[in-house]
């Protein structure tokens, strides 16, 4: 457990730099409309710095918020048509969806749940838990091979 929060905990290190330097000042878009599967309530999309930076700051109304990037030279790079597959701790999905961009927010209800992101067929897995009343960010950083 403890190696897998150390490999969540570097992704997440070296991609949100990355991407927060693509940010600057100046107005935030609107963010698209949500989306509902099921019991969750869900928005997807970031293009663009104007609707990134939307996203970074609706993330605190999200209780699980998801970052997706390629790791690219010199920087990380955001993606998109990322195949996201959520389970809760009973194995039961409850969210399958494909992002519109790099950022999926979701209304989940507290606890423990499997995140599974697939962009071209290559396939990672991580394990957030959710608590109330706050936000769980989770990044996904694909590796060029």
């Amino acid at each position: 457990m403890k190696l897998a929060y150390t490999i969540v905990l570097s992704a997440a290190l070296m991609i949100r730099p990355a991407f927060a330097a693509q940010t600057q000042e100046g107005p935030v878009a609107s963010l698209p409309a949500e989306k509902i599967a099921g019991q969750v309530r869900y928005v997807t999309g970031g293009v663009g710095r104007e609707e990134a930076d939307a996203f970074r700051q609706a993330q605190r109304d999200y209780s699980l918020a998801l970052e997706f990037g390629n790791q690219a030279t010199p920087r990380a790079q955001f993606t998109a048509g990322v195949n996201v597959l959520i389970r809760d701790a009973r194995g039961s999905t409850v969210l399958e969806a494909i992002s519109d961009g790099p950022f999926l927010l979701a209304k989940l209800p507290a606890g423990r749940y499997t995140i599974r992101a697939t962009q071209n067929g290559k396939t990672l897995d991580r394990v957030a838990t959710v608590a109330g009343g706050k936000s769980t960010h989770v990044a996904f950083l694909w590796q060029d091979e």
